[in-house]
């Protein structure tokens, strides 16, 4: 049999990627790239050269090895400098990593290599948006779209990024140029909904819904902003229809709307009274090993409120499971440490009351701020060594929320600052695993429970019957650091002092 070239192995590699075929894929790619590693003669070896390490990054991203995607990546533009594809594709392997500022970093270079480029102006958009850099954002879109004024996709994420800005009358019309252009776009009339509802406008925002619905009639999104929709107008009957349309559905990636719907179904349950009904999805919830920290949360209250024993197994008594430390047990200039934390966190933009947050009258950032800079780093590595002292104070209990433990996580830590009349709503972190704060700048409050964080039971506005439920206020000074389920309800408790209050917030979330 003749050799093949290294074009043709190239070649034969392709196809099996398109087949799906990986394994045989990357084998072809792996071959090209040691037939050609001692030499580069001509351009075309050049270009093999790059082709086979910029197909292999693609390959191992989609297998999810990022490491090694982003490794191959960049030996494909150390060989050719202005391959713009690759900066591309190289900007979605990091923001799938979580390194959302490198993820930018490959868009802009794409942007940069080839200006016309819609679709990587649209990525770096969402990266940017991710990043709180909102200015940015619009300016991303509002590029691409000038190069491609057709882009339903583009119009709804210009809208998104209005809405989030809070200018609704901008966020409505660009939705509504979204479904112009594309009339089955059910995620634009889902977000139009969204800005109707902020708007004010109930009815014309379920009639958004309704539209999504009729397109995607299995769509979990839009049967959740129907149920919340429906809530808020007190009809809870209907809202848990479709709160149980989005959790019969099963979703590999369990977005937070997912995670929140069986949840969502129960309190509309204990609200209406229909005590026994919830008790018997809470046994069937407890009994199918399905770890659900919304879930975890409710079934504490409700039982608690109800005089029942809580069936639900990951974490029955979570103020148990609170722990207080302080920053002096790490480093010895403790104040000198949070000053350097707050120049760096004032490097990441911030957001006056996030849309989807619970903060009211203060700052938020996105969940950047352990790649702030080096203090913040350091940071990561003393809340990694606390959290491991934490795990092995609590490890012999028994239940769901110590023994299932995550072997390997990562943590996401955000900025807080709060002004005068600030605050934080009563929440829980579903998603997460264990929660924490630290505190960097506190208040001197002359009642002195202003300030502090309140740690209870009782959540999402559910119907206090008993007020003797478990509850905890901590007062913290500065350099502390706490930690606590993240099913566990906390709200800070407004101030009224003419100051301003900071904090690192986080969550710890399997890997």
């Amino acid at each position: 049999m003749m050799k093949l070239t290294a074009v043709q192995t190239l070649q034969r590699g392709v196809a099996a990627h398109k087949e799906g075929n990986l394994h045989e894929a990357e084998q072809f790619y792996r071959a090209v790239l040691l037939s050609k590693s001692r030499y580069l003669k001509t351009l075309q070896d050049i270009d093999v050269m790059a082709e086979a390490h910029a197909n292999l990054g693609v390959s191992l991203n989609q297998k999810g090895d990022r490491d090694a995607a982003i490794n191959s990546l960049k030996q494909a533009v150390k060989i050719k400098p202005n391959y713009t594809e690759v900066y591309y594709v190289m900007g979605h392997a990091f923001r799938d990593k979580g390194d959302i500022k490198a993820s930018i970093d490959c868009y802009q270079q794409a942007v940069s290599n080839n200006p016309g480029n819609a679709d990587a102006l649209i990525n770096l958009g969402a990266a940017l948006q991710h990043n709180g850099e909102l200015e940015a954002v619009i300016n991303s879109y509002q590029q691409a779209l000038k190069i491609s004024p057709e882009c339903a996709e583009a119009h709804n994420n210009l809208g998104s990024t209005f809405l989030e800005k809070g200018n609704l009358d901008a966020a409505i019309n660009s939705y509504k140029e979204a479904v112009k252009i594309k009339p089955d776009f059910a995620n634009a009339y889902n977000n139009m909904g969204h800005a109707l509802h902020d708007k004010g406008d109930r009815a014309a925002s379920l009639d958004c819904y309704k539209s999504a619905l009729k397109i995607v009639p299995y769509s979990p999104q839009a049967h959740n902003n129907m149920g919340n929709a429906l809530r808020e107008i007190g009809d809870y009957q209907e809202a848990i229809k479709h709160f149980d349309c989005v959790a019969s559905e099963s979703d590999p990636f369990k977005p937070l709307f997912w995670l929140n719907s069986k949840a969502q179904s129960l309190e509309c349950l204990y609200i209406l009274g229909r005590y026994a009904e919830l008790q018997e999805r809470l046994r069937e919830l407890a009994e199918s090993g399905d770890i659900n920290l919304r879930v975890a949360g409710v079934s504490a209250f409700v039982n608690n409120q109800l005089k029942h024993e809580d069936p639900y197994p990951f974490c029955k008594n979570p103020l148990d499971f609170f722990q207080a430390g302080n920053l002096s047990d790490h480093v010895l200039d403790v104040d000198g440490f949070v000053e350097d934390l707050m120049l760096e966190a004032a490097n990441i933009t911030q957001l006056w009351e996030p849309r989807h947050g619970v903060t009211k009258f203060g700052f938020q950032t996105s969940p950047t701020i352990f790649k702030a800079g080096k203090n913040c780093e350091t940071l990561e590595r003393i809340l990694r060594k606390e959290i491991a002292s934490y795990h092995s104070k609590f490890s012999s209990e028994d239940c769901e929320y110590i023994n299932a433990w995550p072997a390997a996580f990562i943590l996401r830590g955000w900025f807080v600052r709060l002004f005068k009349n600030g605050y934080q709503q009563s929440h829980n972190h579903p998603s997460g695993w264990l929660s924490g704060v630290i505190y960097l700048k506190t208040v001197d409050a002359i009642d002195g429970d202003e300030g502090a964080i309140e740690l209870s039971l009782q959540g999402h506005d559910l119907p206090i019957l008993d007020e003797n439920y478990p509850l905890k206020v901590h007062r913290p000074k500065r350099g502390d650091i706490i930690f606590f389920p993240s099913s566990l309800y906390h709200r800070t408790i407004p101030f009224s002092e003419d100051t301003d209050r900071c904090v690192i917030a986080f969550d710890l979330y399997r890997h």
